[in-house]
């Protein structure tokens, strides 16, 4: 079989396997059958790589077939450029490469390929020339193509050529504002962080000042209200007054000593508070109340009462200052 003829049986071959991968360049591989079948013989004649463009014109992003051929000598090993190599201005998507052909006389050998590429540049012409490398006493010489050029459609070049439909735009577009939840998440875990590690070096002194705040702010309530009665007692002479001031010793006592004062009769008080002038104030008062005999000197009794719950304060104040936390 000539040559050509096997050149061509190789190319309808790869023709078919790019109808089933890339049916977008059926079209072009076509036009790449008739360049084979026409231009074997002339490559076949030539010591020169060959290189052409299967198409004369392009359009930008769309792939184009560069048939690629050389006859040399049986013996020459040689090399085509593979997917790897720079063909600037172009970008090469694919290579196909065909079995050597050698002619009857067994004098020349031919090596084939085709390029798939494609073009992102601007330019209307632009121009590719391709080496194949010879291998000989451990070396490889590169010999270039002729260069050839192919041409981008105008209608490709209309748009930019058109400067009167370019307009420059200065008005500001508005942006919409997204919360930014990764900034949050890492604020949070910084104070999270940060409370911690105050907690752990200052907790208990913390825990313990709170206590104290809280005790205290209990204490200035029970003598707001309990003066309050106090004063009502000693100038109206009101028993009424002076009954309802012992309710709220006893309720702040419970309060404070977490123990059932507001139920306790006057024994069972003194019992858990054995001071004789609180337990002498105490009899005073329940004859008084439950007597229902006014006197003058209610006020006195109920200022030792008052005295007697403050200093249960500073007593449980002491123990929350000296004991430590656990």
């Amino acid at each position: 079989m000539h040559e050509a003829d096997i050149h061509t049986s190789q190319m309808i071959s790869f023709f078919l396997w790019l109808d089933k991968n890339h049916k977008t360049v059926v079209r072009l591989a076509l036009m790449a059958l008739l360049y084979t079948i026409c231009l074997a013989p002339i490559c076949a004649q030539s010591d020169k790589p060959k290189g052409k463009f299967l198409t004369d014109s392009i359009e930008i992003g769309k792939p184009f077939l560069y048939a690629l051929s050389f006859r040399h000598s049986p013996d020459k090993e040689v090399f085509f450029p593979d997917t790897a190599f720079n063909y600037s201005p172009f970008e090469v998507l694919s290579r196909r490469s065909f079995t050597s052909a050698t002619d009857a006389t067994g004098k020349a050998t031919l090596d084939s390929a085709i390029y798939q590429l494609v073009t992102f540049d601007v330019s209307q012409a632009q121009v590719l020339s391709v080496p194949i490398f010879i291998y000989a006493r451990g070396d490889c010489t590169a010999v270039f193509t002729n260069k050839d050029s192919i041409f981008l459609k105008k209608k490709n070049l209309d748009p930019i050529t058109n400067n009167e439909a370019l307009k420059p735009e200065i008005a500001l577009a508005p942006l919409r504002s997204e919360f930014n939840f990764s900034m949050l998440l890492g604020y949070l875990g910084l104070a999270i962080g940060l409370i911690g590690a105050i907690y752990w070096v200052f907790g208990k002194d913390i825990y313990k000042q709170w206590r104290l705040i809280k005790l205290q702010r209990r204490h200035l309530e029970y003598l707001r209200s309990f003066n309050k009665l106090l004063r009502n007692a000693r100038e109206k002479n009101n028993i009424k007054d002076a009954e309802n001031a012992i309710i709220v010793w006893k309720n702040y006592l419970e309060r404070l000593e977490k123990k059932p004062f507001a139920t306790y009769t006057t024994r069972e008080i003194m019992d858990n508070m054995p001071d004789d002038s609180l337990a002498d104030a105490l009899k005073n008062m329940d004859g008084i109340i439950y007597g229902q005999v006014k006197s003058n000197t209610m006020h006195v009794f109920l200022e030792v009462l008052k005295t007697g719950a403050t200093k249960l304060y500073r007593t449980k104040r002491r123990e929350i200052l000296d004991n430590p936390i656990p």
